[in-house]
């Protein structure tokens, strides 16, 4: 029998893994017949403001640990806010939720008790709108009330995702059937069976976007009887980082303005990050959006009537010194005052707003919908030429005639944005990344990396003291995420500078970018995640040959036909000497992206021996490789952004795309810089040439209806177990909301009937079947099957398969990590990759629409 070597790389793709092939896929359109996210639908809009759903009694922890008083006192507060409603749709419209963050919270009087409320949910107007003429149900949630009763450490995180939780469970009541009419309530029968709750998505903007970062986890443990919602999709716009999530689960996007004058060092790219690997095996993607010249506040119309929030004196991003700002970037802003700060109308819409406008809008459309059109935005797919932004062109920058509104123009649409697409785990194949266990020397296919010519990546004199010893190649590995997000929170010194266990490459302490002068005195690196450190001080000039970094493509890993391009991350460290100097001339790289720019070259080897290249810095792949802009500490960034190549370009040089064998990057080369220090992460073949599975359920033009299409959102979170009321300290929402009348005769508690099969295990290879019966109130096919392989690994811990047929680091053995089987009522699995020698625990687990669960192990020994 044949024995498949497990190398040591650990963070493979795991468990709730589709049988995809068997779900098809929908192809997005050729690239010159994209949909436009910026025009509205056929569908007439009703709004209704407020709408009103009851009352929620929340009560904020004192993260302190004082007395819930005052902040910490429990509030009962109305469920409220703005709804845009699609008239006459046919049939339910999928349910999309925006929460707005911390901001005034009167316009007059004294809060919670306002005689005036600032109503910052109208802000999303020009949003809400768009998608409801296309056929969504758009509630933009009123926190006005609840940001009196936020703790000042925890920053409202718990109420926020309480009071998400209890704005789906009345929405969910009313769909049901009517609410009752009062004081505290308006809706009345107006929702009954107008809303899909089979797809939904938030957005979440500053804390609001930690809110919903936050909702994911605690909707996928919430205690009992709370009830679990399909996310769909999950924007974290401008969004803080105070509780540290790494989401999974679900699409999500990071929306970064990178002139943002509050949350200035981009709390939302961490989350990104985070969550790539967290949760081995996840279908879902994980998207970044990273934008040229937009603030904090211009993404909220009442927010842009209420002022700027970036700094003053940077070249970049200062929109009221045309003296000394003379070149800015900015997008402008909206025409609102007073009266019409909550509108939605277009014509009011500034640059900022629109671009806004298409990118969330093409988000949700995607995933909550199903549209599948919208993916080429969404994946960067768009600026294969070189020439074409990653929006269209009716978002692209419109410009004026002052300096104040001039910037959108100054730089051309395609520089605006970077894009990055991290895909779920059967749409890429990894291999380097960095592994948490061998990050200098096995790679993702469990090869080994080899390195040669590179210098030290810390410069003396740095933010990193003392200076790093030089590793045997040359290479370093790091992450920036700090061990306490800020120590000054819980009493230590002053100032505060938060370093992680192996922190990155940044710049002296007080020095522009350094520690002493950014928010929470955090590093300029806001990727938060394992990266490779790399720099090159001239190697082709002191030994002959370029810096090289490479690893051998196994046979088993070499047939890339099956993906549309190669990707990864990278991140010029601006301050490193051995960069371009951003100031020389006339300056134009502190305000231009593209006035300056690092390259190196990539190089693939076929089985023949033939390679092929290409430039990093080429303008089809992207614009990572352009250093920061910005001229003062809160506004330039280390920030990883993705190269995209596409394979095409390789298979153009006459290179074999199905017999792979060797990855190369190279640095310093005869026409390539000689010196650079950058940030590496991520290497990897990505989307599916035939589409992507997820949500593939319709074109454009609207929404999907009908059984989900593509891996379950539901799955993960089926598959986990929920928190007691004891660890979560709340259930909540309205009094009676979760439990609904109609149709409600039959409570499901039993668990589906289950019985295992043959298992077999044929060349190494595991194959499964058995059947499945709902025994609750419908008596049908349950919900899904999953499966899980395991090897202990003592004290409660095991290693679990991969789809790959590797075992994946050491995990807890109650991790919901599973493969899906093919069928539910008669079920199968088999399994594509050759397991290694051992013995192993399968367990298979039955769910049912109730979230009831039968399991069932057997133990199968691979000689």
């Amino acid at each position: 029998m044949h024995t498949v070597r497990t190398p040591r790389r650990t963070r493979l793709a795991l468990g709730v893994l589709a049988a995809l092939s068997a779900l098809g896929t929908t192809a997005a359109p050729a690239l010159a017949q994209l949909p436009d996210p910026m025009v509205r639908g056929s569908l007439g809009v009703e709004t209704k403001n407020p709408y009103t759903l009851g009352t929620v009694t929340l009560q904020e922890p004192n993260a302190g640990g004082g007395a819930t008083t005052g902040a910490a006192a429990a509030a009962t507060l109305q469920v409220r806010g703005t709804a845009y409603l699609p008239k006459d749709k046919p049939g339910p419209a999928p349910v999309i939720v925006l929460v707005h963050g911390n901001h005034t919270q009167c316009d007059s009087g004294t809060s919670p008790n306002c005689t005036a409320f600032k109503r910052n949910d109208l802000g999303y107007g020009y949003l809400g709108e768009n998608l409801a003429s296309w056929g969504y149900a758009v509630f933009s949630v009123d926190q006005d009330q609840m940001m009196a009763f936020q703790d000042g450490l925890a920053r409202g995180m718990h109420q926020r995702r309480l009071l998400i939780a209890a704005t789906l469970d009345a929405l969910y009541k009313a769909n049901q059937e009517p609410l009752p009419e009062g004081p505290n309530s308006n809706v009345g029968a107006d929702l009954v069976g107008r809303l899909d709750f089979s797809r939904i998505g938030l957005m979440g903007h500053s804390r609001g976007g930690d809110a919903v970062t936050s909702f994911i986890d605690y909707n996928r443990s919430r205690p009992s009887p709370g009830r679990r919602y399909p996310l769909r999709a999950v924007i974290s716009l401008a969004g803080t980082d105070y509780e540290r999530r790494a989401p999974y689960g679900v699409p999500y996007l990071a929306h970064l303005p990178l002139c943002d004058g509050d949350v200035s060092n981009l709390h939302a790219a961490r989350n990104f990050e985070r969550g790539q690997y967290i949760f081995p095996g996840d279908p879902f993607p994980r998207v970044q959006f990273a934008i040229h010249g937009t603030n904090h506040n211009w993404y909220n119309s009442v927010w842009d009537f209420d002022g700027e929030d970036s700094n003053t004196g940077d070249q970049a991003c200062t929109i009221t010194a045309p003296t000394t700002s003379p070149n800015h970037v900015r997008l402008s802003r909206g025409t609102y005052d007073s009266a019409n700060r909550g509108s939605g109308d277009p014509a009011r819409m500034g640059d900022q707003a629109r671009i806004g406008l298409a990118t969330m809008s093409s988000f949700f459309r995607r995933y909550v919908g199903g549209e599948v059109d919208f993916e080429p935005f969404i994946t960067g797919e768009t600026q294969e030429d070189g020439t074409t932004p990653v929006v269209p062109a009716s978002a692209c920058p419109q410009g004026g005639t002052t300096n104040a509104t001039s910037g959108g123009t100054r730089i051309p649409c395609v520089e605006r944005m970077l894009t990055s697409y991290f895909p779920g785990a059967g749409e890429r194949r990894d291999v380097l990344d960095p592994d948490p266990d061998d990050p200098l020397t096995v790679s993702a296919v469990g090869t080994s990396i080899t390195a040669s010519g590179f210098a030290n990546p810390y410069v003396s004199g740095g933010g990193v003291t003392p200076q790093p010893a030089t590793t045997a190649t040359g290479i370093d590995w790091c992450n920036p995420d700090p061990k306490n997000f800020s120590d000054t929170a819980l009493g230590g010194p002053t100032p505060n500078l938060p370093q992680g266990d192996k922190p990155c490459p940044v710049p002296a302490i007080g020095a522009l970018g350094g520690q002493s002068g950014m928010r929470e005195n955090s590093p300029v690196n806001n990727s938060y995640g394992l990266q490779l450190a790399v720099a090159w001080d001239n190697p082709l000039g002191t030994g002959g040959a370029p810096a090289t970094l490479a690893t051998r493509i196994p046979q088993a890993a070499g047939d890339v036909r099956g993906f549309k391009a190669l990707a990864l991350a990278a991140a010029v460290n601006f301050f490193d000497p051995r960069n371009p100097d951003r100031t020389l001339g006339d300056g134009a790289a502190l305000w231009n992206p593209a006035a300056s720019t690092q390259d190196f070259t990539i190089a693939l080897t076929d089985a023949a021996g033939r390679t092929a290249t290409v430039s990093a810095a080429d303008p089809r792949f992207g614009n990572a490789l352009h250093p920061t802009v910005g001229s003062t500490t809160s506004k330039v960034h280390i920030l990883l952004n993705e190269i995209r190549v596409p394979l095409s370009v390789f298979a153009g040089q006459g290179l074999d795309l199905g017999a792979v064998r060797r990855l190369e990057l190279r640095f310093g080369e005869a026409g390539k810089p000689a010196t650079g220090s950058i940030q590496l992460a991520d290497v990897r073949f990505q989307e599916a040439t035939t589409g992507s599975p997820v949500f593939a359920e319709t074109t454009r033009n609207g929404p999907a209806s009908g059984p989900t299409r593509g891996p379950d959102p539901m799955a993960i979170i089926d598959a986990t177990q929920r928190v007691s009321t004891a660890v979560a300290g709340d259930v909540i929402g309205l009094f009676g909301a979760t439990t609904v009348r109609t149709g409600a005769a039959c409570t499901d508690r039993v668990a589906p009937s289950l019985a295992l099969g043959r298992i077999a295990v044929t060349g190494g290879r595991l194959t499964l079947r058995g059947t499945a019966r709902d025994r609750g109130c419908r008596s049908t096919a349950p919900r899904t099957v999953l499966v899980s392989l395991t090897r202990a690994a003592g004290a409660g811990r095991c290693r679990f398969v991969t789809p790959s047929g590797r075992l994946s680091r050491v995990l807890p053995c109650g991790l919901a990590s599973s493969f899906v089987a093919t069928g539910t009522r008669s079920f199968r699995l088999k399994l594509a990759r050759r397991l290694g020698a051992g013995r192993y625990t399968v367990t298979v687990r039955a769910l049912d629409a109730a979230g009831n669960v039968a399991a069932r192990t057997a133990r199968v020994t691979v000689r």
